[in-house]
C-alpha cells in the first residue's frame, strides 16, 4: 500500500465507517461495527507508527502523491511527533467505545465517537492548514451536536468557549494566507495553504504580519488546551458532557501538536518571543486547576480541573524551550492522556451504576468495587509520575530542561505534582474507602469492572508501565520530535 493510501485509511476508515454504524438499526451490531472499525484504526495507526520508525527513524515521512484541487493540496505525511499520536488518538478511541455504558452508546453516539477520532486522526496527518483546519473543526461538532440534543445549556455554554477560541482563529488564519497568496498573484495555483512550502519559502516573513498570523495560532492552541483564562469549558464538559465523546473529543493532545506543526515552524520569530509568556501562564494554570481541584465534590468535576492542570503543566515544558523540556512534555502529554482516560472512563463507570458522581453521597465502594478501586490507586499514582511508570520518566526530563533557565518554575511544577498527588488520593480515599455511604440506596445496583472495561484498565496500566522501564522505543522518537518542529540547533537550546 502507497503512503499515501496507507496514511489517509487512518482517518477515513473511523470518519466514513460512522456513515456506516448510523445507518444500524440493531444497537449491538452498531456497537460490534464500530468497534470493529477502531481496531483496524488502531492496527493501521500502529502500521503507520512502524513504518515511520523503521523507514526514517521517526523524522519524516511524506505523501509520495499530494493533488492540487481549487488550489487545496491534499498533502498528508507523518513525523515523529505525529507517528506517535496517531496510535494514541485510535487507543483512545478503541478504548471509550469498550468501556462506555451500553445504555450510552446508541447507534448515534457511537458514530459520533468514530467521526470524532476520523477527524483528529486527519488534523494529526494534514500538512495543508486549510485541510488541517476543516478536520480541526470537523472534531468538535459531534460534542456540539451532542450537547445541544440533550439540552445541556450550561455545558453548551461553556463548549463555545473551545469551539469559538479554537476554531474561529484558525479559519481567519486560513483566510488570510488564501488573501496573501491572490495579492501576490498565486492564483491558488502554488497551493497556498500548504505547510511545507509556506516553511520552506519564509513567504510569511517577520513583522507585524507575522505577528498578527502567529498570535491567531497560539490563541487556537491555548483554547483547544484549556490554559487560564480558556479554561471554564474543561470542568463544565468533564462533570456534563456525554463521557466516552468528551474524551476523544479533547484527549488527543492536538493543541500541543498544533503549537509544534504550526506556530513553531512557521513563526520562529514570534514562537521565541512568546515562549518567556508562555511559561508562566502556563504554571498559573497548572497551580490554579490544582488547588480549584482541591475544592470539589464532583469526582468528575474534580478530574476536569485535574485535566487541567496537566495541560498547563504540559505548556510549561514546551515554553521552556529546550530539547529536553519539549521532548519531556510530549512524553507527559502521552503518559497524562492515559492516566486521564483511565480515571475518566472510571468516574464515568461509578456514576452509570450510582447515578452520582458526588463524592458526598459515595464512600466504602472498594467493598462492592475492588477491581475499580485498584485501577484508579494505580492510575492516580502513575499520574503524579511515580517511579516505574512513563509519568516519572516524563516529568524526570521535563524537570532537567526547565532546570536550566527556569529554577523557580521547576520548583512551582514540584509544587503542582505534590498538589496532584494530594487531591487523587482525597478523591480515592473519600470514594473508595471509609464507612459505606449514609445514602445506601444509591449503591444498590453498584457492580464492580465488567469484563470490557477491566481490559481498557489494565490495558492502560501496563503501558504506563512498559513506558516507564523500557523507555527507549518512546525516547528514540525525540529526535524526530525536533525535527518536526522545523527548527535548526542553534535557536532551540540543547540540554546537553
Amino acid at each position: 500500500m502507497s503512503t499515501v493510501m496507507l496514511i489517509s485509511a487512518v482517518w477515513a476508515v473511523p470518519l466514513f465507517g460512522a456513515l456506516a454504524v448510523r445507518l444500524v438499526r440493531s444497537p449491538a451490531r452498531a456497537r460490534a461495527l464500530a468497534l470493529t472499525l477502531a481496531a483496524l484504526t488502531l492496527a493501521m495507526a500502529a502500521v503507520v507508527f512502524m513504518r515511520d520508525g523503521a523507514q526514517d527513524a521517526f523524522a519524516s515521512s511524506d505523501a509520495d502523491v499530494a493533488p492540487i484541487l481549487f488550489g487545496v493540496r491534499y498533502h498528508v505525511g507523518v513525523d515523529g511527533l505525529s507517528a506517535v499520536l496517531l496510535p494514541l488518538a485510535a487507543l483512545i478511541g478503541l478504548s471509550s467505545l469498550l468501556a462506555a455504558p451500553r445504555a450510552e452508546l446508541s447507534p448515534r453516539a457511537a458514530a459520533q465517537i468514530l467521526i470524532a477520532q476520523g477527524a483528529i486522526l486527519g488534523v494529526l496527518v494534514s500538512l495543508d492548514a486549510l485541510v488541517l483546519t476543516l478536520f480541526w473543526t470537523l472534531s468538535l461538532l459531534p460534542l456540539r451536536s451532542e450537547l445541544q440534543r440533550r439540552g445541556e445549556r450550561a455545558a453548551s455554554a461553556a463548549f463555545n468557549v473551545v469551539f469559538l477560541g479554537s476554531t474561529v482563529p484558525l479559519i481567519l488564519f486560513v483566510i488570510a494566507l488564501g488573501v496573501l497568496d491572490y495579492w501576490s498573484g498565486g492564483g491558488g495555483e502554488r497551493a497556498p495553504f500548504d505547510l511545507i512550502r509556506l516553511n520552506h519559502s519564509g513567504v510569511l516573513g517577520s513583522g507585524l504580519l507575522a505577528t498578527v498570523l502567529g498570535s491567531l495560532v497560539l490563541l487556537g492552541v491555548l483554547a483547544r488546551m484549556g490554559c487560564f483564562p480558556l479554561h471554564l469549558w474543561i470542568p463544565s464538559l468533564a462533570e456534563r458532557g456525554p463521557g466516552p465523546l468528551t474524551l476523544v473529543s479533547f484527549a488527543t493532545p492536538i493543541g500541543l501538536f498544533l503549537l509544534a506543526r504550526l506556530a513553531a515552524p512557521l513563526f520562529p520569530g514570534l514562537s521565541e518571543q512568546a515562549m518567556p509568556l508562555l511559561l508562566p501562564l502556563g504554571l498559573f494554570s497548572s497551580l490554579y486547576g490544582a488547588v480549584l481541584a482541591l475544592s470539589q465534590n464532583d469526582l468528575r468535576r474534580l478530574l476536569g480541573y485535574f485535566w487541567m492542570s496537566q495541560q498547563g503543566f504540559l505548556l510549561v515544558g514546551m515554553a521552556a524551550w529546550n530539547t529536553t523540556s519539549i521532548s519531556g512534555a510530549l512524553l507527559h502529554a502521552i503518559s497524562s492522556v492515559f492516566c486521564r482516560s483511565g480515571l475518566l472512563l472510571i468516574a464515568g463507570a461509578i456514576a452509570a451504576r450510582t447515578g452520582t458522581s458526588d463524592i458526598r453521597l459515595l464512600g466504602g465502594l472498594i467493598t462492592r468495587a475492588p477491581r475499580m478501586a485498584t485501577g484508579f490507586l494505580l492510575l492516580s499514582a502513575a499520574a503524579v509520575g511515580f517511579p516505574g511508570t512513563l509519568g516519572f520518566v516524563s516529568e524526570d526530563l521535563l524537570v532537567q530542561g526547565l532546570l536550566l533557565t527556569h529554577g523557580l518554575a521547576t520548583a512551582g511544577l514540584l509544587i503542582v505534582t505534590a498538589l496532584n498527588g494530594i487531591l487523587l488520593y482525597r478523591a480515592f480515599k473519600r470514594t473508595f474507602l471509609g464507612p459505606p455511604s449514609p445514602h445506601l440506596q444509591i449503591m444498590r445496583g453498584m457492580e464492580d469492572f465488567l469484563p470490557r472495561e477491566r481490559w481498557v484498565s489494565v490495558a492502560l496500566v501496563v503501558l504506563l508501565l512498559l513506558g516507564g522501564f523500557a523507555p527507549a522505543p518512546l525516547l528514540a522518537v525525540r529526535k524526530g520530535v525536533v525535527s518536526a518542529l522545523h527548527r535548526d540547533e542553534s535557536t532551540i537550546p540543547s540540554a546537553h
